[in-house]
């Protein structure tokens, strides 16, 4: 390998980078504004190069020495990931490698071991690595026709309560009422907000719903559909497979919280994170699928 490996950990809401040296230690360490190629490609290619820059120049490490992994959200689509790599490609690395942040999630989580790794956040996607150093992707096909168990579709559950109510003309209390006072509480105003909402939005109204899960029947059922898409995407990820179980993003621990003693007893502390997986992916032979 080279003297040095940036990793870079780019999210919706954050992008996270860091030096190691090539001991593994981490000699370097900033955090930016998000930079998922899902949303705006062109405005998160662009806060990405500033954000390289800035770490880059912090360092004064010459990029020649240095292995650019980057795993941000939106690379599984092969344009987004190209039209990344071409801007990437005026810093002259050594070697640069985009990735679905999926995948570098899975594999800081057991620091390269094998695991079957569930990232619950905006988003939702699991990965699972084996003993033979593969790695499969399972969901992850994004807030239109997927991501079950993800903030966006927990928020979108919310959403559609608050339409039946609306069409069933009954009262408004409890959580619909809660989501009322943002998305509107006739239909022209609530179609007006679904137009123009994005998947961030949709999360960003799923945390309106844990608050009123002890006193509020409709989050109840909107947390038990929430539970059995977590643990659907858990079965696919694991498979029958003895794989140890890791949960990670921002809805981790509020979604084990809902599973029983059994359900949780497979679930293992993460090691390490997108980054450590990127440390990982630049240091050892791993296949991604």
């Amino acid at each position: 390998m080279t003297n040095y490996v940036l990793a870079v950990d780019g999210g919706g809401s954050k992008t996270a980078l860091a030096v190691f040296n090539r001991n593994g230690e981490v000699i370097a360490f900033e955090k930016g504004a998000g930079s998922s190629l899902s949303y705006d490609l062109q405005l998160s290619c662009e806060r990405m190069m500033q954000q390289v820059a800035s770490i880059m120049n912090t360092t004064a490490i010459p990029a020649h020495h240095t292995q650019c992994i980057i795993g941000v959200a939106g690379a599984g689509n092969p344009y987004n990931r190209a039209a990344l790599l071409q801007r990437l490609e005026t810093f002259a690395f050594a070697d640069t490698r985009v990735t679905s942040d999926a995948v570098t999630a899975a594999l800081g989580a057991n620091l390269g071991a094998p695991v079957a790794c569930v990232a619950l956040g905006t988003g939702s996607v699991g990965a699972r690595l084996d003993s033979h150093g593969q790695l499969q992707l399972v969901g992850g096909w994004g807030f239109t026709l997927g991501d079950g168990g993800s903030g966006a579709r927990l928020g979108a559950m919310a959403v559609q309560a608050l339409m039946q109510a609306v069409d069933n003309q009954q009262p408004l209390h409890g959580l619909i009422a809660t989501i009322a006072k943002e998305v509107g509480e006739t239909r022209a105003e609530i179609s007006a907000w679904v137009r123009q909402a994005t998947a961030k939005e949709f999360a960003t109204l799923s945390e309106r719903v844990w608050p009123h899960a002890n006193h509020c029947p409709i989050a109840t059922q909107i947390l038990a559909r929430h539970k059995s898409a977590v643990l659907q995407l858990i079965a696919d990820t694991r498979q029958d497979t003895e794989l140890p179980v890791m949960l990670l993003g921002g809805l981790a621990n509020k979604s084990k919280q809902l599973l029983s003693d059994s359900e949780q007893r497979i679930i293992m502390p993460a090691r390490g994170n997108a980054l450590d997986g990127a440390w990982v992916l630049a240091t050892q032979n791993i296949q991604v699928e």
